[in-house]
């Protein structure tokens, strides 16, 4: 008789284990398309964001390029006083480390 109660129970407790797995597998179905949602929604308004960036950057682009054709002398300074501040900060940066001179023996 004890053994006949256990298999019931056995029995009953494998229906919920079912019914739990059938329950998670729909709410990850569902969690799964709501998520693939939101990312097509993303998607979409990146997309419009980059357009919207390419147009602006392209229109920027050829500001720049119709201020150098008009003033070349002017591009040019530019273009080397940033050369000269860049090779300044590069300097700057390399003597004000604190490391000691190595010394190497020629011998």
């Amino acid at each position: 008789m004890a053994n006949t109660d256990a298999q019931s129970q056995i029995a009953a407790l494998r229906q919920d284990i079912e019914k739990l797995r059938d329950a998670v597998a729909t709410q990850g179905a569902d969690a799964l398309d709501q998520a693939r949602g939101r990312a097509g929604q993303a998607a979409r308004s990146v997309g419009s964001a980059v357009t919207t960036g390419r147009r602006y950057v392209r229109s920027e682009g050829a500001a720049v390029a119709e201020v150098a054709r008009e003033h070349p002398a002017a591009i040019s300074t530019m273009v080397t006083l940033a050369g000269l501040a860049g090779f300044a900060a590069g300097y700057l940066l390399a003597t004000a480390t604190d490391e000691a001179p190595r010394r190497r023996s020629w011998y």
